[in-house]
């Protein structure tokens, strides 16, 4: 006699094989392999999606140097140069500065030109409130006295043209900088930047004038105002060609609604193929020294079409997030952030034709240290870095889904990524710049879709379609010779080429990885705030697998900013 958990259990293995077979039956209508979309993938294509930066604006202006009466033409022997008032630089760099001082006929432009490299080199070491100069004095015996005022901090004073608060803005500027004693050119920096980045801050402008004692400095800080709610709206073929490749996107944050410098952000995408997502997402200050924390949720649901459309597939994910970041390093050439975040995750996916289903969640957390920075090589560019470290648990909920897992490519469990991006734009004569990227991911094991690597798409390889090239591991170059024709209108030739392992570790027969490149141009266009863009690739190598073939492929954007 068979008992009931024995029969139980022949039809749970028959289901699973049933649902093993699935994606054989998949690859009759695509050439193999098909990357076939699911929950997880469909969340990691719209989290891939360009995220706009906001870039911080803030200026300081130095005061004028005080006028010097002309030189009268007198020569005089120097036999000494005596320094007084430096306390921050070693006496032997300064010294060395003013030794071709010491001669038989100096003038009184001379002893200036020593002051003047005095007051450069304290500059140079971020004083800039510092400054040398010659005072009135009798010469005896050839010395001269050249003084030096290091600058000291007197008060700062904030004229607010925004809607933030005024006793915030002075709070996190006076976080900033010394009660008393020497301000340097690093804390005046990250003073203005972080006001500027305060949601609701417009562009924020500093200047320093003299103190109420001799040799200090005030600092006055005028903040412009910031707009009370920002985003735009675009339409692209981005997406995916089963989920919808068509989009409509939007993006709204509403800059500190409750005057605490916090910052509300809704996003929004819906397809041709009726994918739908949801994200709401809000942050705060916590501190006044540019920690900010928040939380997400976020909500997709898709309808497979095209070719799968016979198999009645759908799915959802949500996502909970919290989240952190804190800038390291805030200034005017460089920038070191330092974030954070813990997430959940519900994945699910039904398909109608064989009546089964998969649920999945995971719980997920990543610590991640990203910059950029802007430099004068070769004629000045800018370029930024991003590493990060992901760990997390992966459940899977479905007996059917976990039987076939554990059949194949094991993902359930812990896992860890590590991923790596750096790219630098390079200014070129007339009008031209060369911009390079590269990104890369690493795993400990097989990956759940949801964290794939992807080569093709708009923001890959640019020859083939998105969700082409989908693995564990793998790395994509991208460089792009962009030449501006006029204001507002940019040419660009480029070539994109990356590789992708399918599998951490295999489990199926044939390859295990996929060299996707391919080369193109563009013409960007831009006025107010409407921009287009329209990008032309061809492939250099095999068809595309997970889609229709196109030779060339057509992408294009139209986005317009609040």
């Amino acid at each position: 006699m068979i008992s009931v958990n024995q029969c139980a259990s022949r039809h749970l293995m028959a289901a699973g094989f049933a649902l093993a077979a699935i994606p054989a039956a998949w690859a009759q209508t695509l050439p193999a392999p098909s990357a076939v979309p699911d929950a997880g993938q469909t969340l990691r294509e719209l989290q891939r999606s360009a995220t706009p930066e906001s870039k911080s604006s803030a200026s300081l202006r130095a005061p004028a140097e005080a006028g010097e009466a002309a030189d009268n033409g007198l020569r005089f022997p120097v036999r000494r140069v005596r320094i007084e008032g430096a306390v921050h630089i070693p006496a032997a760099e300064l010294q060395a500065l003013v030794d071709t001082l010491i001669g038989p006929q100096m003038g009184l432009n001379d002893l200036r030109g020593g002051a003047h490299r005095i007051t450069a080199l304290y500059r140079e070491r971020g004083y800039l409130l510092a400054r040398a100069y010659l005072p009135a004095q009798e010469l005896q015996d050839g010395i001269v006295t050249i003084q030096v005022l290091e600058g000291q901090f007197g008060k700062s004073l904030v004229r607010n043209g925004s809607k933030l608060p005024t006793a915030l803005l002075e709070a996190t500027l006076n976080a900033q900088l010394p009660a008393e004693g020497i301000v340097r050119s690093a804390q005046t920096d990250r003073a203005l930047l972080l006001l500027a980045d305060l949601p609701g801050a417009g562009p924020v402008n500093g200047s320093l004038r003299p103190g109420d004692r001799v040799g200090s400095s005030d600092l006055a800080v005028q903040v412009e105002p910031g707009k009370a709610v920002e985003g735009e709206f675009s339409a692209d073929n981005y997406g995916n060609r089963y989920s919808g490749q068509e989009r409509m996107n939007g993006r709204a944050a509403f800059n500190s609604p409750l005057g605490l410098g916090d910052r509300l952000e809704l996003r929004a995408t819906y397809t041709s193929e009726k994918l739908a997502y949801g994200r709401m997402a809000y942050d705060a200050p916590l501190g006044r020294d540019g920690l900010r924390l928040g939380g997400a949720f976020s909500i997709s649901h898709y309808d497979l079409g095209q070719e799968f459309a016979s198999l009645e597939a759908t799915g959802s994910a949500r996502t909970a997030t919290l989240y952190g970041s804190y800038p390291l390093l805030r200034s005017l050439a460089r920038n070191v952030w330092l974030a954070g975040n813990v997430e959940h995750r519900n994945l699910r996916d039904d398909i109608g034709a064989t009546l089964t289903d998969s649920k999945k969640s995971a719980d997920v957390s990543t610590i991640e240290a990203y910059g950029d920075w802007v430099d004068g090589f070769l004629g000045g560019g800018y370029g930024s870095w991003r590493v990060s470290i992901l760990a997390g648990e992966l459940h899977i909920d479905s007996d059917i889904a976990r039987l076939v897992d554990g059949m194949g490519p094991r993902t359930e469990g812990a896992y860890q990524k590590y991923n790596f991006s750096l790219s630098r734009t390079q200014r070129l004569p007339l009008n031209n710049e060369l911009a390079i990227s590269l990104t890369s991911q690493m795993a400990n094991k097989n990956l759940d879709s949801s964290e794939k690597f992807v080569l093709g798409g708009a923001y890959g390889v640019r020859a083939y379609p998105q969700g082409e090239g989908t693995g564990d591991e793998g790395w994509l170059g991208n460089i792009e010779l962009r030449h501006a024709i006029l204001p507002g209108l940019q040419a660009a030739i480029f070539a994109d080429q990356g590789h992708v392992q399918f599998s951490h570790s295999a489990y199926a027969a044939g390859a295990n990885g996929q060299t996707l490149r391919g080369y193109g141009l563009s013409l960007g266009a831009s006025t107010g705030g409407f921009s287009a863009k329209a990008s032309v690739a061809w492939r250099d190598g095999a068809a595309a697998a997970s889609a229709p073939d196109h030779r060339p492929r057509l992408w294009l954007l139209a986005e317009y900013r609040l």
